[in-house]
């Protein structure tokens, strides 16, 4: 249940980045939280996979704050497709 929630708040973080970097309006609040998550998330496993996804909290919160847009949201675009698929394929042959 645990890797089903984490898929759902990275999929929020993800939309929110799509958001920052397409330069689509939204609330500020969607932004700030997810890229609070993915920190957190970063300082508490503190494995490889987390240690990037705080660093993506990081660049979330710099391409909020500076409205930066640049070819590191398709890197970190990959590196979720990557983790969300691995996650969906563990929790299918799990539940089979």
């Amino acid at each position: 249940m645990i890797p089903i929630i984490l898929m759902i708040l990275d999929l929020l973080a993800l939309t929110a980045l799509t958001l920052i970097q397409f330069e689509i309006n939204f609330g500020f609040q969607l932004a700030v939280m997810s890229s609070i998550y993915l920190i957190a998330k970063g300082f508490m496993f503190r494995d490889v996979m987390s240690i990037i996804d705080l660093l993506c909290g990081v660049y979330i919160l710099i391409a909020l704050l500076f409205s930066i847009t640049s070819f590191i949201y398709w890197i970190i675009l990959a590196w979720f497709v990557y983790k969300l698929f691995f996650v969906v394929i563990f929790n299918a042959i799990k539940f089979s």
